[in-house]
């Protein structure tokens, strides 16, 4: 299964908006939710290079994830692992659309 090769947890921040409105102005306020996610992060391969080339500037502080197939992650969520911060500028399903068990993230640590 899959789910063996998860030796990595990460935790995933997402911020949530709330717009309420006073005298007819509007106003946002901001949630954050924190939970736990099984996955794995490892390097990248010339392949991973390749898909990846033109969006963004490669360097060093680019990793791979990989999860179940059913966790969503939003572009403005904030990954923490490792005691860093990460944010995702890619998601790649290399699968069959008919048997998805698994996503494929690049995250970029934050600077």
């Amino acid at each position: 299964m899959i789910q063996d090769f998860f030796i990595n947890e990460i935790i995933i921040k997402k911020r949530n908006a709330i717009t309420s409105y006073v005298n007819w102005i509007s106003k946002k306020t901001y949630t954050e939710e924190s939970k736990p996610i099984k996955c794995r992060i490892s390097s990248l391969s010339y392949k991973d290079l390749q898909l990846i080339s033109d969006t963004d500037n490669i360097q060093r502080n680019v990793m791979k994830m990989y999860t179940n197939a059913n966790v969503e992650i939003d572009p403005k969520d904030i990954i923490q692992w490792d005691w860093k911060e990460w944010t995702v500028i890619a998601h790649y399903m290399p699968q069959d659309k008919s048997k998805i068990h698994h996503s494929k993230f690049f995250i970029k640590k934050v600077e």
